[in-house]
């Protein structure tokens, strides 16, 4: 059984945050104002969360595994507590930057002050510690000296690898015989189900196939649609439209049909469906009904993988199909097998030339334990190649996760939980943050950094001159050397563009976020108590979403999907607010429009913004208050998208997206924080942190921006990458 873990490592990151250069400003600045009694309840409070932080190592030792355990709750009421510290110091910080614009320009500025609010914030918070300081006595939790462990950080841009596939030839030689076979006896379509547990190699197997049939030319087109759990024969068919075509799908299904039959005609081609799921045999009629209108040519395949047996029997009773599927059944690997993925996985991120024998033979006790999944040999052999002593490969090899005898599908999590573990504790909140991606999603790197950023998860070692981005790809590397992330692609320059994730790392997410992420449809009712940080509410589902007001006072991240007026009906709530993605694509684009939430502006300290729901035709004049916002993303195809003036007020905004020269700020030269931005400007120099800059289809542009002799080239030499249609100029 998986423990609930979450407050184990979600106070030290805040604690720490008090010694960040916002807090310390808005300290500073209180404490210099109103009256004597601020400044004595900020020390109070201070002095309050180090005697609380000293015995934060004592109840996390002490507390039981159950939800009513006392030590269990005082950890828990501590966790919202620490968060409205951080909320409340948040707002000293926006009243600060407020003042600053404001008297921007002016020589003499004027002196920012508290708040009746926030003072009165202050107040009950520091007699919620005294509470929390009388129960700890009761529970006799003892004080221990707090040292926050040190993580070493390296700047890093370059492309770990993917591992070496191990103990799979003979699966893709077989199925590749199979496939073979049945084209042979001259079938429109036939093809084999990949069929094992989660955590077999499945997808490795089906893409090495797909690799093979592409490099040996066996047949004319081929394709791969990621099912998973909602299996919908439309999506299919459009996802084989625009793989094919290379353009968006049309509206209607029968001229989609259509033009894909024209696209097969005297073609024969290869679909792969991974991760399928469905029981549903209509749907796999309907399906196999509409692929019989679209073929024309015979000796057609189809490949999927699923970890459920009666889905694969359930694919031989289609009527395309009846006498032309096989299933395929996946072995586990020798111990020897997954002895040779840990010792591959543990030279190649080391950069040692060789392990000794006794690692050698604890890893080897290790490889036996994996119960012939690779994936669990990839995941352990990351973790024990950040430890490689003898004393941290006994520890992994004696971990009592081994030997769970439950269920297999809880007892891969719990293995897997062993390198999750051993993270340090804002690596652990970055990947369960992850679980807010739907499975099988691209993650692109820089989007994911900026979020981990926006929550505040990024923390900057003492004496360390790297930027949060740069701390951010240091975290991402970390993580995807433990195989945490897979599928990496990178760009022409070499840098990593975006990852996966495994559906069972997914799974690992999933259950390790389970007090903090919640993932909905319409029509949900949400419990009143919960204690979730993270919302995503999807698309489909019909009805009004029932959230109550406790509940959106504590969350922190807010994706919604084509619903921007589940945004507008509870914005007003969102008193925590960091993350908001109100998401669309260019596929559901729509004549229909939606007035954004009016008072935007009040959510004070929103970092990160990613608008894409073509609904939203203009934004509000308050986007210009969000002094905080650090990421400002807008879909490529909203063009005619409204911004308001002002938005040189965003002093903190570091990443700039947008597709139209309608959408420049003006006043872009006051925006001295930027690091990214997409088009060229007459104010390049007074952007002194700007990082990152791509010019796209610009002919007589990049030719002043040649590098050293173009006119431009001076005022863009600072900037650390640029990017001019794909290339260095």
């Amino acid at each position: 059984m998986l423990l609930d873990f979450v407050t184990n490592f979600i106070l030290p990151p805040i604690i720490e945050a008090l010694g960040s250069k916002s807090i310390s400003r808005a300290y500073r600045w209180w404490t210099a104002s109103d009256s004597s009694d601020h400044e004595a309840q900020l020390t109070n409070l201070r002095n309050s969360l180090k005697m609380i932080q000293s015995m934060i190592n004592d109840a996390e030792r002490k507390q039981g595994e159950k939800s009513d355990d006392p030590v269990r709750l005082w950890l828990q009421d501590l966790q919202r507590l620490a968060y409205d510290v951080e909320d409340v110091l948040d707002e000293c910080d926006y009243e600060h930057l407020r003042c600053c614009v404001e008297t921007r320009g002016e020589k003499k500025r004027k002196r920012s002050s508290i708040t009746s609010d926030i003072v009165d914030k202050i107040k009950d918070i520091n007699v919620s510690f005294d509470e929390l300081k009388e129960r700890a006595r009761l529970l006799n939790l003892v004080s221990h000296e707090f040292h926050p462990t040190a993580m070493q950080l390296t700047k890093t841009d370059s492309l770990l690898g993917d591992s070496k596939v191990f103990g799979r030839e003979d699966d893709v030689l077989r199925i590749l015989d199979m496939l073979d076979d049945l084209r042979e006896k001259g079938y429109l379509i036939s093809g084999v189900s990949i069929v094992g547990m989660g955590g077999l190699g499945k997808t490795t197997v089906a893409k090495l196939i797909y690799k093979k049939a592409q490099e040996e030319k066996r047949y004319d087109l081929v394709a791969w649609v990621c099912v998973s759990e909602d299996f919908n024969e439309e999506t299919i068919l459009k996802e084989l439209y625009e793989h094919f075509k290379g353009c968006p799908h049309p509206s209607s299904i029968n001229v989609l049909v259509e033009d894909l039959a024209k696209e097969l005609e005297r073609k024969i081609f290869l679909l792969v469906l991974d991760d399928m799921w469905n029981k549903d045999y209509s749907k796999w009629n309907a399906f196999s009904d509409r692929l019989s209108r679209i073929l024309k040519t015979t000796r057609n395949s189809i490949v999927v993988t699923t970890r459920d047996e009666e889905v694969a029997f359930g694919m031989m009773k289609m009527n395309l199909m009846q006498n032309s599927m096989q299933i395929y059944k996946m072995h586990k690997l020798s111990g020897h097998e997954c002895w040779s993925i840990i010792e591959e996985k543990v030279l190649r991120l080391s950069g040692k030339q060789s392990i000794s024998s006794d690692l050698k033979d604890i890893g080897a006790e290790i490889a036996k334990k994996c119960g012939g999944l690779p994936l669990i040999a990839i995941v352990i052999g990351g973790a024990l190649s950040r430890e490689i002593q003898t004393s941290m490969w006994k520890a992994i090899r004696d971990n009592n996760a081994w030997n769970l005898d439950s269920e297999k599908g809880k007892w891969i999590l719990s293995v897997l939980k062993i390198s999750f573990d051993r993270l340090l504790p804002p690596l652990k909140k970055c990947f369960s943050y992850c679980s807010l991606f739907p499975k099988d999603f691209v993650i692109e790197k820089d989007d994911l950094v900026q979020l981990w950023m926006a929550q505040g998860f990024l923390h900057q070692p003492n004496e360390s001159s790297m930027t949060m981005e740069e701390i951010g790809d240091a975290y991402f590397s970390y993580l995807l050397s433990n195989s945490l992330f897979q599928d990496v692609k990178v760009d022409a320059h070499g840098d990593i563009k975006s990852c996966k994730m495994h559906d069972v790392v997914h799974d690992l997410a999933l259950a390790v976020a389970k007090d903090e992420t919640l993932i909905v449809k319409a029509g949900c009712k949400i419990d009143e108590n919960a204690t979730i940080l993270h919302l995503r509410v999807k698309h489909d589902g019909n009805g009004v979403l029932d959230i109550p007001t406790n509940f959106l006072r504590r969350l922190r991240s807010l994706f919604i999907e084509e619903r921007v007026e589940v945004f507008n009906r509870v914005a007003s709530d969102l008193k925590s607010l960091r993350s908001l993605k109100l998401m669309g694509s260019l596929k559901l684009r729509t004549p229909k429009t939606e007035e954004l939430y009016p008072a935007l502006g009040e959510l004070k300290h929103l970092r990160y913004l990613h608008i894409s729901d073509s609904k939203i035709k203009a934004l509000p004049g308050s986007l210009s208050m969000l002094y905080h916002l650090q990421t400002f993303r807008l879909a490529w195809y909203l063009s005619t998208l409204q911004i308001p003036d002002n938005m040189s007020n965003l002093v903190n905004l570091r990443h700039i997206y947008f597709y139209n020269d309608k959408h420049v700020p003006k006043g872009i030269g006051h925006l001295t924080s930027l690091q990214t931005l997409p088009m060229f400007f007459g104010a390049m120099q007074r952007l002194t942190n700007l990082r990152y800059l791509e010019i796209v289809g610009c002919p007589k542009l990049k030719e002043r921006c040649t590098k050293y002799s173009g006119a431009e080239w001076s005022k863009i030499s600072h900037i650390l990458q640029v990017n001019i249609d794909g290339q260095e100029p």
